[in-house]
């Protein structure tokens, strides 16, 4: 993803490589508000639809049909959408990520699917696996795609989740140069608390890129019937954000001040029944 890079230096002045945002991968790790506002690189979460890409295992405890989308605003040039779907062993996601025209001859445009399934195997552990396709439209044509096992165990207020990411995989090509998935592992804890009549949830979650650096990050949520408080911090910068509904409804939103690059503005919404 070379041409990523090149529109963030050309527009900013700065380049992005190190921070957790650019890569072939980091399409599908970009998440919307609710993951945002907890740090990020979440591999044990508890809200639908997100989880098919967080961690998919999570799938196989669905029992209804959730749905959700969100946008953001990055490095205040990127636009990034995402519409996703999930129920019970089974999730949809639809990805874009564009710069618009930067010149006559400069812009970025990429989608991204991913096709998650899980099934439980019994009542506390879970596996999963999601296939990551992956189309770049601008500055050139290209595809590769990539699939990811992950594993999920619950035990009580407590949940422990793991993705392998790109294990298996096919290099993006794209005008004579093949660009490989970066590979890396993310593993996390959340652990749900119920102090009379709101929940809280704790997360900590790392991220080990195999062609970069060791990624942290940790957040708390607060959550009622009806409103959610999210705070987070973590490698990527300090985050935080809320939702607001009724019923299965809700509405999200989600900033992140990162220390060397413009603030990330993500909101969004999500139907799930039963929360």
């Amino acid at each position: 993803m070379r041409a990523l890079v090149l529109v963030i230096a050309l527009a900013m002045g700065v380049v992005a490589e190190g921070q957790g945002y650019w890569g072939v991968g980091d399409l599908f790790a970009l998440g919307g508000p609710r993951e945002v506002a907890l740090g990020g690189f979440l591999s044990a979460f508890p809200h639908f639809p997100e989880v098919l890409h967080a961690n998919p295992a999570i799938l196989g405890f669905a029992d209804a049909i959730s749905l959700g989308s969100s946008y953001s605003r990055l490095f205040g040039i990127l636009d990034f959408y995402s519409i996703e779907a999930a129920g019970a062993g089974w999730g949809l996601g639809v990805y874009s990520l564009g710069s618009g025209p930067l010149t006559e001859d400069l812009a970025y445009t990429v989608y991204g699917v991913v096709l998650a399934v899980g099934l439980p195997l019994g009542e506390y552990l879970g596996i999963g696996a999601m296939w990551k396709g992956f189309f770049q439209s601008e500055p050139g044509e290209a595809f590769g795609w990539a699939l990811d096992p992950a594993l999920v165990i619950r035990a009580g207020g407590v949940m422990v989740g793991m993705v392998l990411e790109d294990p298996v995989s096919v290099p993006v090509e794209y005008d004579g140069h093949r660009e490989p998935w970066p590979g890396g592992v993310r593993g996390g804890v959340a652990v749900f608390g119920d102090p009379g009549e709101i929940t809280l949830t704790a997360v900590a979650n790392v991220h080990y890129g195999f062609t970069s650096r060791l990624d942290y990050a940790g957040g708390l949520e607060i959550r009622t019937d009806r409103w959610c408080l999210r705070l987070g911090y973590g490698s990527l910068g300090f985050s935080f954000g809320a939702s607001i509904g009724s019923g299965g409804y809700k509405v999200h939103w989600g900033i992140r001040v990162h220390p060397r690059l413009p603030v990330t503005l993500t909101v969004g919404a999500s139907w799930e029944p039963g929360r």
